[in-house]
């Protein structure tokens, strides 16, 4: 469940209707968010989804996901990471401070959720795909070493959680905007939980994005924004698995009436994989829709009235693709500060990692010359005043 980026509804996409007779949205209750969560849904669909494996996370846990500062296990910890460490081991003052501060998160020690992935990678093939109780880290991926969410190791895992703004979104707002109440407020008290799904390599040409209103498909999106020019003649076919695959596995199963669902097609074995399910609400990505679209469409299947025939969009251009490109990373922006991303500008994890220590050791240094700068000004003045 991605990281909402506006909470206000995009209505100006038909011009023909006043803002005020667009239809409201269904309202989205405390129940859909917990039908969304990845425990609530897997056992379910374990038939038609990716292999998976999954630890209710103690709060500790949690709370160290929450804490400031990045702060790792050794195994698995590429070179790279291990030399901007070196600057910090030199500050002998600054580790004694982080060892006398008795603050857990210095130093994470959760020996059986390092146990938990270990096993997991190994029994899943060798590497997994890490997410939270709703989201993957999708906002992190340029901090790992394979510029993706492959995993191999705790440090691996640990890194795209305590740097992803989507994690953050998980355990402390994933109930925001929502209606209804439970004996848990904002979240507290939920029961949150690492999952690791077997590492696939999917074809992102065959990703798409479904959305349900009153337990009917209203709308199909191809998820990843480029322009495939083989789509456009394999379009139907696929439309026609998607909707097979939700009336024979989805339709009747799923417990909420309004939600978006994430699909993958392997169109050669004619066969339809769930990705995941996400609310039907402005904070799930509408993609090549906009959310005024989606608050009007409507489908009744077992009726021949003017309702609207569901749509299916793909990109059928080069220039049409281009419009959906971002000037940057995709998550760039509202996910990591702005210098950061100028240091790293497109440098592997190494390259970026000596860069940024060439840069933390120039910053150190100004700031020494700078303090004793200062130190001979007030001597100055010192000697100034005793005259």
């Amino acid at each position: 469940m991605p990281v909402p980026t506006d909470p206000q509804l995009h209505s100006s996409t038909s011009a023909q209707l006043d803002e005020s007779d667009l239809p409201l949205l269904p309202e989205t209750t405390w129940q859909d968010i917990i039908n969304c969560s990845f425990p609530s849904w897997h056992d379910q669909f374990r038939g038609v989804t990716f292999r998976s494996k999954t630890l209710a996370l103690p709060s500790e846990f949690v709370d160290y996901l929450n804490a400031d500062g990045i702060f790792l296990p050794e195994e698995g910890q590429p070179q790279a990471a291990a030399t901007i460490e070196e600057i910090d081991d030199d500050d002998d003052d600054s580790e004694t401070e982080n060892s006398d501060s008795g603050d857990p998160s210095i130093k994470p020690n959760f020996p059986a959720i390092e146990s938990f992935i270990r096993d997991a990678v190994q029994e899943l093939g060798g590497a997994v795909f890490p997410k939270l109780t709703w989201s993957s880290p999708r906002d992190a991926a340029w901090i790992a070493a394979t510029q993706s969410l492959k995993c191999t190791s705790p440090f691996d895992v640990f890194l795209l959680l305590k740097s992803s703004d989507f994690i953050n979104h998980d355990l402390n707002h994933a109930f925001e905007n929502c209606i209804g109440s439970n004996s848990t407020s904002e979240g507290e008290g939920i029961q949150h939980h690492l999952v690791l799904r077997k590492w696939q390599d999917l074809q992102p040409s065959m990703e798409f994005r479904v959305f349900i209103k009153n337990k009917e498909i209203v709308a199909i999106s191809q998820r990843d924004l480029t322009f495939y020019n083989f789509l456009e003649g394999m379009k139907d076919d696929i439309e026609d698995m998607i909707f097979d695959f939700f009336e024979d596995s989805v339709q009747q199963v799923f417990p909420s009436t309004n939600y978006v669902m994430d699909v993958y097609v392997e169109r050669e074995r004619r066969k339809v994989w769930i990705v995941d399910f996400n609310p039907f609400t402005p904070a799930t990505d509408g993609l090549l829709f906009e959310w005024s679209e989606l608050a009007q469409l409507n489908f009744d299947a077992s009726s021949q009235t003017d309702n609207q025939e569901p749509e299916f969009r793909i990109i059928r251009s080069e220039a049409e693709a281009n419009t959906h490109v971002c000037n940057g990373p995709r998550f760039a922006t509202n996910m990591i500060p702005r210098d950061v991303i100028d240091l790293s500008d497109g440098r592997t994890v190494a390259e970026f990692a000596e860069e940024f220590q060439r840069a933390m050791m120039l910053a150190e240094s100004q700031l020494n010359d700078n303090n004793s700068t200062t130190s001979e000004d007030d001597d100055d003045d010192a000697g100034h005043n005793e005259r």
